[in-house]
């Protein structure tokens, strides 16, 4: 299935009942330039972990938060650790959590964004905090019942691939989502 690389809607219903969202400034000292994730759930070692080759280098340290795994009903998954470094000179981190099903205005800028390269880039203020500018660099996303975080700036150049990942989260297997965004300063 092709998606447009116009902007995208991504809808079930707008009925956007519990949305929250913080903001995490980079850690000092630290400096590693991978991107790793480490969710810790009460299955054995889901671990996820990406080279930044198409990330720009920046000298900044990295954003260093965490995070509540998405669950359906009682089951709890667990928390996600994350390391993403960032691909902005300036900017800090956006994770917003939206109860499913919900909606998204973004899409493919093609390298015009300070970063250089392509990004998924909102496009439509978002009542989950989410701003114009803002870059999508990860999601939640569902292999069957397992969940796992999706590196939306590793794969931005197949818009179809971000997509498919932003579409495995259904109610089926959680009752919310949680996005990523760096958001230029």
């Amino acid at each position: 299935m092709m998606y447009s690389t116009a902007t995208f809607l991504l809808l079930t219903s707008m009925s956007l009942t519990d949305i929250s969202a913080f903001l995490v400034p980079a850690a000092a000292g630290s400096t590693t330039h991978h991107a790793f994730t480490r969710i810790e759930t009460n299955s054995p070692s889901l671990l996820s972990t990406s080279s930044t080759a198409i990330y720009s280098s920046t000298d900044r340290p990295n954003f260093d938060f965490s995070f509540e795994i998405p669950k359906k009903g009682i089951a709890d998954v667990g928390t996600a650790e994350v390391a993403l470094p960032p691909v902005l000179e300036t900017s800090d981190v956006v994770v917003v959590r939206y109860a499913l099903p919900f909606g998204l205005n973004a899409e493919p800028d093609k390298g015009n964004n300070s970063s250089g390269q392509v990004q998924v880039v909102v496009t439509k203020d978002g009542e989950g905090g989410e701003k114009v500018g803002d870059i999508l660099r990860q999601t939640t996303y569902w292999r069957g019942r397992e969940p796992g975080i999706f590196d939306v700036s590793k794969n931005a150049e197949n818009f179809d691939l971000v997509v498919q990942a932003l579409v495995t989260n259904d109610l089926s297997v959680a009752d919310d989502i949680v996005l990523v965004f760096e958001r230029p300063l």
